[in-house]
């Protein structure tokens, strides 16, 4: 027998929950009546290759947010979001997360969460270059949602990486990709340093193999790439970058930029 995990979901009113689920695509596998025959006391649904059981016993909250969660792998998240949002209670619409991974999140009838996640495009993309996998570089430059600054990286990142694969570098040239500027070494070193900001926020920035890097405080070094000759994106990071502050040709601080929101973390 397989081994697996199957949540059990305990719900104020089985038939009710096994009727809601059916209305956003899960398959009923099985249902058991109660005393009366007017309810289910247990349910099994599926999703794919996945099942979730429901039992009664459960209890009805104003919680913002429940005991569990539900986590779906699905594809398509922007055209299901389509399809539910005018019948459910979505937490979030469609949103790329900085794991990787485009989601939507949506109450179910008894208020418990379910997110519905897909991996992004720049997740996509920059996996298929690091991996040197031509089809999902494809997979992502065919979204169509591939920004600028991402694809001149991306091709920047699949010259350098040790798995370079031409086929990669020719689709991402084909797509419009161009090379980034050029920095010289000694522009790169003065960078280099510890920068500090607000509530221990800090990162150390460092030169290797005449790159730029960057290690926020408790994180894993990521690697910086030039879109000018003070701003850099980091290669992990979708709708990131960092920008440089220089006075009197010295960088005395850096700004962190993300989704429309920034953190100035000053040179120590």
């Amino acid at each position: 027998m397989n081994k697996k995990v199957v949540p059990m979901i305990h719900v104020p009113d089985v038939r009710a929950t096994v009727a809601w689920y059916e209305s956003i695509g899960f398959t009923t596998g099985a249902t058991y009546g109660d005393d009366t025959g007017e309810n289910f006391s247990f349910a099994i649904m599926s999703f794919g290759d996945t099942e979730v059981m429901f039992n009664t016993g459960g209890e009805r909250s104003d919680k913002r947010r429940r005991e569990v969660d539900l986590y779906v792998y699905t594809d398509d998240i922007d055209e299901l979001h389509e399809s539910l949002k005018q019948r459910v209670d979505v937490v979030e619409g469609p949103h790329d997360t900085f794991y990787g991974m485009r989601e939507l999140i949506i109450r179910d009838v008894n208020r418990f969460w379910i997110t519905f996640g897909e991996e992004s495009v720049f997740a996509m993309l920059m996996g298929g270059v690091y991996e040197g996998d031509p089809e999902r570089v494809r997979r992502a430059l065919g979204s169509g949602k591939v920004k600028p600054d991402t694809l001149n990286v991306a091709f920047a990142f699949a010259s350098a990486t040790e798995k370079r694969n031409d086929e990669v570098i020719t689709m991402l040239a084909a797509a419009g990709a161009k090379p980034p500027p050029q920095i010289d070494l000694a522009t790169l070193e003065s960078y280099a340093g510890s920068y500090k900001g607000e509530h221990g926020i800090g990162a150390e920035i460092s030169v290797k193999y005449g790159r730029l890097f960057g290690t926020p405080v408790g994180q894993e070094t990521m690697s910086l790439w030039p879109l000018d000759q003070v701003t850099f994106k980091p290669v992990c990071m979708d709708g990131a970058s960092v920008r440089f502050e220089i006075e009197n040709e010295k960088a005395v601080a850096l700004i962190l930029m993300h989704d429309g929101h920034s953190i100035k973390l000053n040179r120590e």
